[in-house]
């Protein structure tokens, strides 16, 4: 559990050499810490994610175990930490939760990725109906959807220069994103200017899926 400082709040950041998102007791300890650490919880961030690029394929030629694995961590794991996460939140008084979701869990941009898609699609309906349930205890529940953004799960694509060119010329703002732009919108999501939005899935893909 790390613990550091961001946007003026302390926090508490649980890594993938600490546990597994998708294992329940790991996300239940490191959400007790946090709170044992930070004294409570005003918002909770579910960010982890696997892309098993090597596997993920379409539908008849996915193996079990790959579509499997993709969704522990990727929807189960939103899950674990949505549960426990509102369970802190809910302590606290009210607060916000911020999923990370993906412009291909929205639209079927990204052929042969079938099960990364499915997860995030699965995200994406899980946000909406953590939202409706959980607004009149003043918790707001909301996601962002990154489109291509410059992170080390990208690193498959980005080495290549030809796949980057072709990649962003579907995107209006031609380039790819860096990680502190998503990051923006994530705080903006958990901070009180977003007091009035909740159950939104926000775009932050450079125009990607506007087009």
């Amino acid at each position: 559990m790390e613990r550091l400082e961001a946007e003026g709040a302390a926090v508490a950041g649980f890594d993938v050499s600490e546990g597994d998102v998708a294992r329940e007791q790991d996300v239940e300890a490191a959400i007790a810490r946090a709170l044992e650490e930070l004294g409570g919880l005003d918002v909770v961030v579910a960010n982890a994610a696997t892309q098993l690029v090597a596997g993920d394929a379409r539908a008849d030629v996915l193996e079990l175990d790959i579509w499997q694995r993709t969704l522990d961590v990727n929807l189960t794991g939103v899950f674990l930490t949505a549960k426990h996460g509102v369970r802190a939140l809910l302590r606290s008084g009210g607060g916000a939760l911020v999923c990370t979701g993906s412009a291909a869990g929205a639209y079927g941009i990204a052929a042969a990725l079938d099960a990364y898609s499915a997860s995030k699609a699965g995200v994406h309906g899980l946000v909406r109906v953590l939202a409706a349930g959980y607004a009149r205890d003043g918790i707001r529940v909301n996601a962002v959807l990154p489109g291509l953004t410059r992170t080390p799960m990208n690193d498959w694509w980005l080495g290549d220069p030809a796949r980057v060119a072709e990649a962003v010329r579907a995107v209006p703002l031609g380039r790819v994103a860096e990680p502190e732009e998503v990051a923006a919108v994530i705080a903006f999501l958990a901070s009180d200017d977003a007091s009035y939005v909740t159950g939104a899935l926000w775009p932050v893909d450079g125009g990607l899926t506007a087009v």
